[in-house]
């Protein structure tokens, strides 16, 4: 697969903390507790004795923390390790991980969202662990890579799973009504879709603001790529000539009617719980995360269908470039054991608990060989086999904090169509000015 990914911009190394403890030891998830010595007798479990430390991210009543308890309950059983799970939350691994390291603190691994390069030499460097496992032929090669691109020195600090994809989540009862029979792969046919889903009476579009820059950020990047979108944000150069395209395409989609009446007031989650989810509207540009979020209203008999973001005339990429992302472990540098938890790692991340983790919490296996995607989600995975290109979240439109509210308000009022493509432009001008 080609690879171009770009090396995202220079990052504190995380200096020699590469596993030289595992040089020459192999990895492994699946060792028997029931191998037996020479004598017959049985032998003692690889990790007996033991002992682990793990942070995770999730909570215990989580579809993700109900699979991982189990998966750690197997490895334990399994390996004769004693592994201490905490269950911390978004939250607690956020403001609480770097502070109980830097207090000389025992956490082994932890997992929480990737890039973990402010984590600086708190995290292992997992290339040789990696290698001496032959971990990577199972992975996704351009997952991979992007977690290598977090780091100045290219290597790999982290292992992703909990895979999500970003494009258009859509409802496939409502293409059928409007007679729509093929997924649109360019804008042309995009908005296609659209004026049939309008003439059928349905809705074709919403958002709500938490996610409204997810759309706005994939079309420009069509054009121009994330870097160049990352400096638009963080530069304010919102005068150049593609931002007012994307814009005007923006101020179409509105002008046509094919938001929804409500889109401007739409505050998170009335989107997607009240017009998504129900029914009343047919697309909402997301991450496939919004099956989980919406399946209590939902529930198992809706037609769930994905496609990437649409390819532009004179783009500069294609749908072979997506914004895919995921969730990932690291072992930290107070580990003193570091092959078992990157055992636990490898059979949480392999095999059925893998499977399981993307069928109970709705996301998208790290196995490559966990073909067997929820049905949900089955769409989205021709798309990833086919990426060779990750770009940023919201095509780099989230990389400024500081413009983010400017830009939902903005956003927002351009989809309701109550301000023009090139006011949308002046206003974040003056914004970024301010």
């Amino acid at each position: 697969m080609k690879k171009v990914l770009k090396r995202l911009g220079s990052i504190a190394v995380c200096g020699a903390m590469c596993l030289t403890a595992l040089a020459g030891c192999g990895a492994s998830s699946s060792t028997s507790g029931t191998d037996t010595s020479e004598s017959g007798g049985a032998a003692q479990r690889e990790f007996e004795g033991v002992k682990l430390v793990y942070w995770s991210n999730w909570e215990a009543t989580e579809p993700q923390g109900i699979v991982i308890t189990q998966a750690v309950e197997a490895f334990e059983k399994e390996t004769g390790a004693e592994v201490d799970l905490q269950f911390k939350g978004r939250k607690g691994i956020k403001e609480g991980l770097i502070p109980a390291l830097d207090a000389d603190q025992q956490v082994d691994l932890f997992d929480g969202a990737q890039n973990k390069s402010n984590y600086g030499e708190r995290i292992l460097c997992l290339e040789d662990v990696v290698k001496e496992a032959d971990y990577e032929k199972e992975s996704n090669p351009v997952l991979m890579e992007l977690s290598r691109s977090y780091y100045s020195d290219g290597k790999l600090y982290e292992i992703p799973y909990q895979m999500k994809a970003n494009g258009y989540m859509y409802n496939k009862e409502l293409f059928k009504q409007a007679g729509i029979a093929e997924v649109p792969g360019t804008w042309e046919e995009f908005l296609e879709a659209c004026k049939k889903l309008k003439e059928a009476g349905i809705t074709p579009l919403t958002t709500d603001d938490a996610y409204a820059m997810q759309a706005f950020g994939m079309h420009l990047a069509r054009l121009i790529g994330s870097d160049e979108v990352k400096k638009v944000v963080n530069e304010g150069t919102w005068d150049r000539p593609e931002v007012l395209q994307t814009a005007q395409a923006f101020e179409k989609l509105a002008a046509e009617g094919y938001f929804s009446s409500q889109v401007g007031s739409n505050v998170w989650p009335t989107g997607q719980n009240t017009e998504l989810a129900t029914g009343t509207a047919a697309m909402y540009c997301v991450g496939t995360y919004i099956v989980n979020e919406t399946k209590n209203i939902t529930g198992p008999d809706f037609q769930w269908g994905f496609f990437g973001y649409p390819e532009l005339e004179n783009g500069i990429n294609g749908l072979e470039a997506m914004v895919i992302g995921n969730q990932s472990f690291a072992i930290t540098n107070k580990c003193k054991n570091p092959k078992a938890a990157f055992a636990l790692i490898e059979m949480m991340t392999r095999g059925e608990w893998d499977a399981r983790l993307a069928e109970e919490s709705l996301s998208l296996p790290a196995d490559i060989n966990n073909t067997s995607w929820p049905e949900q989600l089955a769409d989205a995975k021709p798309y990833m086999d086919k990426c060779t290109q990750i770009l940023a979240t919201s095509g780099g439109l989230e990389n400024n904090p500081e413009i983010t509210p400017a830009l939902k308000e903005n956003l927002m009022k351009l989809y309701a169509g109550t301000c023009t493509a090139q006011e949308f432009v002046d206003n974040m001008l003056a914004a970024s000015k301010a």
